[in-house]
């Protein structure tokens, strides 16, 4: 739910859903926070091993019979949201480097779960 008085109200966003079954967010971000995010996903890809094997751009990159194709300009959200669930000595592995608190990381995280 989104809460009025926070940022990720101010955020467009558009949710969609796929014959699959999955429910997704599609979400304009400032660049500022975009780069943010960025570095954020790839410092817990280091950090978070895949499911079943796969690396994080294994499984989010487009396969069909001809090619494959990395995810580019993609921020995955369940990724930079399972940092909430990390040890605090894993969580301060991943601020120290982006030059921000844990608990001013995790307050940016929780508002990206706003977005939906």
């Amino acid at each position: 739910m989104r809460l009025p008085d926070s940022e990720a109200s101010q955020i467009p966003t558009v949710i969609f859903g796929t014959v699959n079954g999955v429910i997704g967010v599609i979400a304009s971000l400032p660049q500022e926070q975009f780069l943010f995010l960025q570095k954020l996903q790839q410092a817990l890809v280091k950090v978070i091993k895949g499911v079943g094997g796969l690396s994080h751009e294994q499984w989010r990159s487009f396969s069909n019979e001809r090619k494959t194709v990395d995810a580019r300009n993609f921020l995955d959200g369940d990724l930079i949201e399972s940092f909430l669930d990390l040890s605090r000595n894993k969580m301060e592995e991943i601020a120290s480097p982006l030059d921000i608190s844990v608990e001013e990381l995790c307050k940016r995280v929780e508002e990206l779960t706003r977005l939906h």
